[in-house]
């Protein structure tokens, strides 16, 4: 059995890089780089860094965001409602900065049994201390749900729609178009054609020239799904030169009418901030098609397109994730937890 010991950090600039890193081994957006990118980006939401060490050896790791403004997936009445509460009890949230993916880093067994339920206690007394309302250990695989280290006080659901992803398995983007059937490549050349005829263009950026302009865009794709606006939206596009990524914009007429913003940390891409304005003839296909492209160009291994539209994505070789999960505690719960085995037995 490993003694091990937790160390606790208010900033990821407190942590040496190396050993940061050394604990990501290399897994996409969680290297040392990207969180001072969210730390930046979401600066109203106060990290805590758990780092769980064997003797002198870093081995697991978890970041929690204290969460005043979380984009519920709820009727409006309802976040309005939610937000006076997490004004006064915040969320405490283990999830990667503006990544939609976990922030609990664990080793292989047999250490991952003995770091979890390590780094599960340092988390609760951390949610006891800041004095949230829930803890929530989101975006995780269903696998992890059933790992044997969780200690009472937590429970398992299934929260928002899984995201999409899919390998990168091609020499190149050619090489992938070619890989699919005529039918594919026929779309393709259809949506470049039909972005010439109506006189789409695509500039690419690494900053974001107009911030306001790419608002008003994002949050008209926000309204037409329904969904509660990115509350950290502005702080990724202010601060996006600070991590590797590039921004596409759709311009017609010199005017911006279309963008997206493509991420990558060790070689994973994630596409987000997708916006458009109303009478946009084939502009989503033309930044998905773009996206794809940066992939291939910047040598990414693994990308990730978000929620939705699932048909479109199926038929390009996009695969449903299997991280719309969660391990939520609550003050109470792991004393009911004791009582209800205690009566079983």
């Amino acid at each position: 059995m490993a003694n091990l010991e937790v160390q606790t950090f208010k900033s990821i600039n407190e942590i040496d890089p190396e050993i940061w890193n050394r604990v990501v081994a290399g897994r996409g957006f969680q290297s040392h780089n990207w969180y001072q990118f969210g730390e930046r980006a979401m600066a109203e939401c106060q990290p805590t860094y758990l780092l769980a060490w064997d003797g002198d050896k870093p081995i697991a790791s978890a970041a929690l965001f204290r969460i005043h403004n979380e984009p519920l997936p709820l009727p409006a009445i309802a976040r309005r409602f939610m937000a006076s509460v997490l004004k006064r009890r915040p969320l405490l949230v283990c999830r990667s900065p503006l990544a939609d993916t976990s922030a609990m880093l664990l080793p292989g067994e047999p250490l991952r049994d003995e770091a979890l339920p390590v780094l599960a206690k340092a988390a609760q007394q951390e949610f006891k201390r800041q004095r949230c309302s829930f803890l929530v250990f989101d975006f995780l695989l269903t696998e992890q749900l059933r790992y044997p280290g969780w200690p009472p006080g937590y429970e398992p659901i299934t929260v928002s729609e899984p995201g999409t992803y899919m390998p990168i398995e091609w020499e190149s983007f050619e090489a992938y178009l070619n890989a699919g059937n005529k039918k594919d490549r026929q779309h393709y050349k259809k949506s470049l054609r039909e972005a010439e005829e109506n006189g789409l263009v695509l500039v690419k950026h690494k900053t974001v020239p107009d911030v306001d302009a790419a608002l008003t865009l994002v949050e008209n794709v926000s309204i037409w799904h329904g969904s509660a606006p990115n509350p950290w939206m502005r702080g990724m596009l202010e601060n996006f030169s600070m991590t590797d990524g590039t921004w596409l914009e759709i311009q017609k007429d010199g005017k911006m009418v279309g963008c997206g913003a493509v991420v990558r940390d060790n070689r994973f891409q994630l596409a987000t901030a997708l916006g458009l304005e109303d009478d946009v003839p084939g502009g989503y296909f033309f930044l998905l098609y773009a996206a794809l492209q940066e992939a291939f160009e910047h040598n990414v291994r693994l990308v990730r397109f978000g929620s939705g539209a699932y048909d479109v994505k199926r038929r390009l070789g996009f695969h449903l994730e299997d991280t719309n999960h969660a391990m939520v505690s609550m003050p109470g719960l792991a004393s009911r937890s004791t009582k209800r085995k205690t009566t079983f037995n």
